[in-house]
């Protein structure tokens, strides 16, 4: 039997960790209530298209064949569940590939000039001039991939090795061969040159000016419109992110667009928030680095105001450049980056962002198992629910909380006021929103509700929660169901959690 002294003590003990309990219940469960506030009379900002959510994957990941089989039913289930998309073949090795429509064994040492690979010799001595490791496409090779994209239904977009060069100038002869053979398998591709050019006299110990680029531009405006695909796009240049104590990017943008914006029927440039090597858990869930695009935006707009009516693509995209932070950038750590990323594009009109990448690295949105990892269950999330119209939407609300809206997916619904709704919680605390403004008025709203989140809070986890219900991919997609919620006039999101709102009812004018 406890005496008085230790029942008092035992009672003292339970008190206050029922106190602690409380205060932490409160601290996770009450939070600051936000106010949304979308105007019903709003004129929708931008529109973006039906492939504005994109991907790409590395040309490193074709120089082994073996490492990507694109005839695997599995992967083109995956892939397809994001059409309409562009996929995109480029990045550093796309300057080291050289195409032959035949299977061919030629090194620096001996290249065998047989009839049907007359490019290929003088391509791969150019390369060797300058000690450049070098691997070769054959036609099969070419086909396969390109079946993949039929099958599909995703877009190629394909870069071009600008290194092949004879007295300072693109020889494009090895293109012409993959030309000639593309047109004649009737492949739709869209069409890059060069990757990261501003960056080649570090990565490659090679100058190229942008004057040079544009003029290489111009020669394969040509060489397209002859060969075929005078209707097909050609996107560039291809910079690196602006960065404040580099201004050589914005110049290198600026000047090639000075002597070749009416060869290029996007803009194009490449952005990255970390270095891979010394990211952290806390650097990817920091405000300052979701800040980070929009001034990149801003700055890449102020610099290249002349050419606005010119579309911006971000043709390279992901949360760390360096093939991506093991453990973050294929977690669940870097959704709230992407998901941001596409809110923040669409909103300054950057209209295609291409995802690096579908399959390979530490960014994929597929791991080499097949299996799908929390970013394409998010980008699969917001081509079922987000339209093409962009709305304007105040939230009034911490930096650690960031809410985008648009029309919502007229697949979704045939309600042409509903609207989607889309938000980040970074904090480790609930965050709670009144609809407010004239467009989310009255008394009969629906709302869908789809909230992502992680099991335990854990920001590591490969697995996500959809609305408390952990996502597997099987053998389909499976269904991707909302919980209703009715006539209620808030919203709220768990700690650390993203998420999506289809809201139906509503009186705004600018979706019909």
């Amino acid at each position: 039997m406890l005496s008085n002294k230790s029942l008092v003590a035992a009672c003292a003990i339970a008190f206050c960790c029922n106190v602690a309990l409380m205060v932490l219940f409160v601290k996770y469960n009450s939070g600051e209530r936000c106010y949304i506030t979308i105007d019903e009379h709003q004129a929708v900002t931008n529109v973006i298209p039906d492939d504005f959510l994109s991907v790409g994957i590395d040309t490193s990941e074709i120089e082994h064949y073996r490492k990507i089989d694109f005839s695997k039913p599995r992967l083109r289930q995956l892939a397809a569940a994001l059409a309409p998309a562009r996929l995109r073949l480029g990045g550093t090795m796309s300057e080291r590939l050289i195409f032959s429509e035949n299977e061919i064994v030629a090194s620096c040492d001996h290249c065998p000039k047989e009839p049907h690979a007359k490019s290929v010799c003088p391509a791969v001595e150019k390369l060797c001039k300058h000690n450049l490791p070098f691997f070769i496409m054959t036609g099969n090779e070419w086909t396969k991939i390109n079946e993949f994209c039929r099958a599909t239904k995703v877009k190629l977009l394909f870069t071009f090795n600008v290194l092949l060069r004879v007295n300072h100038t693109w020889n494009e002869q090895n293109a012409k061969d993959l030309l000639e053979y593309s047109k004649n398998k009737h492949f739709d591709v869209d069409w890059q040159l060069g990757n990261e050019p501003n960056s080649f006299q570090h990565v490659f110990n090679i100058s190229l000016t942008p004057e040079m680029l544009a003029h290489d531009f111009q020669k394969l405006r040509k060489v397209l419109n002859h060969s075929g695909y005078k209707h097909s796009l050609l996107v560039g240049p291809d910079t690196t992110r602006p960065q404040p104590k580099r201004p050589y990017c914005l110049e290198y943008m600026r000047e090639f667009l000075g002597n070749g914006s009416k060869h290029v029927n996007a803009i194009s440039w490449h952005q990255y928030y970390l270095n891979s090597r010394t990211a952290t858990l806390e650097d990817f869930w920091n405000p300052d680095t979701f800040d980070l695009l929009k001034e990149q935006i801003e700055t890449m707009r102020n610099h290249t105001k002349k050419y606005r009516h010119t579309p911006m693509w971000l043709t390279e995209t992901s949360s760390s450049y360096g093939g991506g932070a093991p453990g973050l950038s294929n977690s669940f750590a870097g959704s709230p980056l992407w998901l941001d990323k596409l809110g923040l594009c669409a909103k300054y009109n950057i209209t295609t962002v291409v995802r690096q990448s579908l399959i390979g690295g530490n960014y994929s949105l597929i791991d080499n198992k097949l299996e799908p990892l929390p970013d394409w269950w998010l980008s699969v999330l917001y081509k079922k629910l987000v339209g093409n119209k962009v709305l304007h939407v105040d939230c009034k609300c911490s930096r650690l909380q960031r809410m985008y809206a648009h029309c919502a997916n007229r697949k979704y619904t045939n309600d042409t006021s509903a609207i989607t709704i889309y938000a980040v919680n970074l904090e480790m605390t609930k965050a709670r929103f009144l609809l407010n403004g004239t467009a989310l008025h009255g008394d009969n709203l629906i709302i869908d509700e789809y909230i992502l989140s992680a099991p335990s809070n854990n920001r590591r986890t490969k697995t996500l929660l959809l609305n408390g219900w952990p996502l597997y991919y099987e053998s389909s997609l499976p269904d991707l169901e909302p919980v209703h919620l009715k006539y209620g006039n808030h919203i709220s999101m768990p700690p650390y959690s993203m998420a999506f709102w289809v809201i139906k009812n509503t009186s705004i004018k600018a979706c019909k």
